[in-house]
């Protein structure tokens, strides 16, 4: 070869090579194999074509589909061209198209070399032109130099352990070819890496890639249903080697660094992408706005973008998801959809405001918070798109509000940070909503379809007052909490809760549902109508309300006070209810006491059932002036009530009172204590003094007549 003379292979060749750089002229021919092996660099400036000897071909090209044909190649040849490890071959001299070893068969749509190679040391390309290599094994270096388009083809699965360096551009998969590397150790990417998956099939790239200088990207395109997988980690590198690339401190992907050398940049071009596979939770674009950037666009016939974050563990995205042209992101919003996938653990935060039109999907198990809690960490979506929330959707932004329009799904919602969320739209999601932190506040929609109500911490807020009528269910929170409504709020409950907040509502609150609804905080709403219409209300503090009416299906459970009237057509269960304003039991309304409080009028009908265990005693203190309305049913005044008597004129003339058999009530009724304390020595003396009396009488007129005599 030192002579440049064209060489024919009769069989398997080696050139040894004894350090330096040997330029080859000529052209290489024939059956056979050929290796480089030793130290130094053997250069190829002329194309050459040989053939694998008969005896040792056995790969076989299938192409299948019909106006789309996707070719493989099956059961590989064993590799055509070898370089050992401290050997270089180099395809090129950098100045032109010319120097690479190939036979090319051609399939449907794609140029196929049928010469495998072996890379145990290096592979140097340095040709402008595209470049086919057949199937790689080895554990060397492949390395593509910068600026020579239009780049490496890689089609079929390759058995490569080594280093790929993609220096200009390389197509990992096309619309007509499958590619799969699962052993690659490391990619370093310089220009352009583009993956494509055609209709129907999944390309996937687990590699780790490393970016070292500025100006280099991923690109993804797919056809129909295809879809490429990454489940490495984008990376910047600032040392190692081409062959180990590596990068000193993982802040560094986030820092400013001169000449700004590692900025990455991802389009995704119409394509449906995945990051990550959902077994582990190292994320694939480490980075902020500053040093990565995210395009998502929409292809020409109208096929959008779909990137899905598949992890097993928490993972966080720092930068905005765009649609600009590569560096300038921020210049057109994004054209694409967004999925969490439905990964248990599967925990994605975005900790910068989002520029995608798209809509947003959680998966069941999975969750998706806007916002880190940190000041520099808050998040945004737009409200061009929805969010299908199946599994768990939490904001925690620190400085920011966020408005959130649109949410379906069997989720749940949470509110977490000191912003205040806004939720407006056509709220359907079925799922919890919690306030852990901050206000929640709802401006369009209801929160009907949401399961349940929770605010667990003091000083959380659901601020429903720009809403209209609204709906709750299954409302629990802790003390110092509110719940503000503009109109009516309704609150109902299928499992029994307690709430010990505040509400708020200018005209309304009603309680419906079987399950009781606790409240123990105090409630301002003077000018609002309380209504329980089903289920229990359980009273432990102050509601101050125009008037509070249980209806026949509903039941007040009270020990507190109600700060306005109470009108009855279901139960009360009074055990020191105070009712600051007039007390009214419809018929067919049933009473339950042991004692409560009325500064109002009385005005009793239905039933009264005492207490066994409480005995004689006020029921009602009747603390107004009137008399009681009415009597309870089948119970007049005096009426037994088991081993004692009611009366409506007890205490000062007008309570209701559970007495003894022998008690009489009323205002003389220490007169008549008093004088049945004396038994029968009253009636004698009585009647002494009367006799006495009749004599005095008939002494004095008998002195008077002697004396006219």
């Amino acid at each position: 070869m030192r002579a440049n003379r064209n060489v024919t292979l009769s069989g398997d060749a080696v050139v040894r090579l004894t350090g330096g750089v040997t330029t080859y002229t000529g052209v290489i021919t024939g059956e056979g194999v050929f290796t480089v092996g030793g130290t130094g660099t053997l250069v190829l400036v002329k194309n050459s074509d040989f053939a694998l000897p008969r005896d040792r071909r056995q790969q076989k090209i299938v192409t299948v589909g019909g106006n789309h044909p996707v070719t493989t190649i099956e059961n590989p040849d064993p590799p055509a061209v070898i370089v050992q490890r401290g050997a270089t071959l180099q395809y090129g001299d950098g100045s032109g198209g010319d120097g690479v070893i190939g036979h090319v068969t051609q399939a449907p749509e794609v140029s196929l070399n049928t010469l495998n190679h072996q890379i145990d040391g290096t592979l140097d390309l340095a040709v402008h032109r595209r470049l086919n290599l057949g199937v790689i094994s080895g554990s060397g270096l492949v390395k593509q130099r910068r600026s020579t388009w239009p780049g490496i083809d890689l089609p079929g699965t390759h058995p490569f352990s080594g280093t790929l360096y993609v220096g200009t551009g390389a197509d990992y998969g096309s619309l007509h070819y499958l590619t799969a590397m699962p052993h690659v150790r490391k990619v370093v990417n310089q220009g352009s890496f583009i993956h494509n998956a055609p209709d129907g099939e999944v390309v996937s790239d687990a590699a780790d890639i490393y970016s070292q200088f500025y100006g280099n990207d991923i690109n993804f395109h797919t056809w129909g249903s295809g879809v490429v997988r990454m489940s490495g980690v984008y990376s910047w590198s600032d040392n190692g080697s081409d062959t180990d690339p590596a990068l000193s401190d993982p802040s560094r992907n986030f820092a400013t660094v001169p000449h700004r050398d590692n900025k990455r940049g991802i389009n995704i071009e119409g394509a449906t992408v995945t990051w990550g596979d959902g077994k582990h939770n190292r994320f694939f674009l480490p980075g902020n706005e500053n040093t990565v950037y995210i395009n998502m666009h929409a292809e020409r016939n109208g096929t959008r973008s779909v990137l899905t974050f598949d992890y097993n563990g928490p993972v966080t995205l720092d930068a905005p998801i765009s649609g600009g042209k590569y560096h300038d992101t921020m210049a057109e919003v994004g054209r694409g959809d967004v999925v969490i996938a439905p990964t248990r653990g599967n925990a994605v935060t975005f900790t910068a405001p989002q520029n995608y039109d798209g809509n947003t999907t959680i998966g069941d198990g999975a969750s998706l918070r806007l916002g880190d809690g940190s000041p520099q960490g808050d998040s945004s979506l737009l409200r061009t798109g929805k969010i299908v929330d199946n599994g768990e959707l939490i904001v925690q932004n620190a400085t920011k509000g966020v408005e959130l329009a649109r949410i379906s799904g069997k989720g749940s919602v949470t509110q977490a940070g000191p912003a205040t969320t806004t939720l407006t739209g056509d709220l359907t999601y079925t799922g919890r909503t919690t306030v852990k932190a901050g206000t929640l506040a709802v401006t369009g929609g209801t929160l009907a379809t949401s399961t349940a109500v929770d605010l667990p911490a003091s000083g959380t807020k659901l601020d429903l007052t720009q809403a209209g009528d609204q709906t709750i269910n299954n409302l629990s929170g802790a003390e110092g909490s509110t719940v503000a409504a503009g109109r009516i709020l309704t609150v109902h409950t299928t499992v029994a809760t307690t709430f010990g907040g505040a509400m708020t509502a200018a005209e309304g609150i009603t309680k419906t549902g079987p399950e009781s609804l606790t409240l123990t905080g105090a409630h301002a709403t003077p000018n609002a109508a309380w209504t329980v219409r089903e289920g229990t209300l359980a009273l432990a503090g102050p509601v101050q309300a125009r008037q509070l009416t249980v209806e026949p299906a509903g039941t007040l459970r009270a020990t507190g006070t109600v700060e306005g009237a109470v009108d009855n057509a279901g139960m009360v269960d009074a055990t020191g209810l105070t009712v600051r304003g007039a007390y009214t039991q419809r018929p067919g309304a049933r009473l339950t006491a042991t004692r409560m409080s009325v500064t109002g009028e009385v005005t009793l009908a239905g039933t009264f059932t005492p207490d066994p265990a409480h005995g004689s005693g006020v029921i009602i203190d009747n603390q107004g002036t009137a008399q009681v309305s009415g009597t309870f049913d089948g119970l007049p005044e005096g009426a037994a009530v088991g081993a004692l008597r009611l009366t409506y004129h007890g205490g000062d003339g007008n309570d209701v009172v559970l007495t003894g058999q022998s008690d009489t009530t009323g205002p003389d009724a220490t007169t008549r204590q008093a004088a049945s304390s004396f038994g029968p020595l009253w009636w004698f003396s009585a009647a002494g003094a009367l006799a006495l009396l009749i004599a005095l009488v008939f002494l004095v007129r008998r002195r008077s007549r002697n004396r006219n005599a």
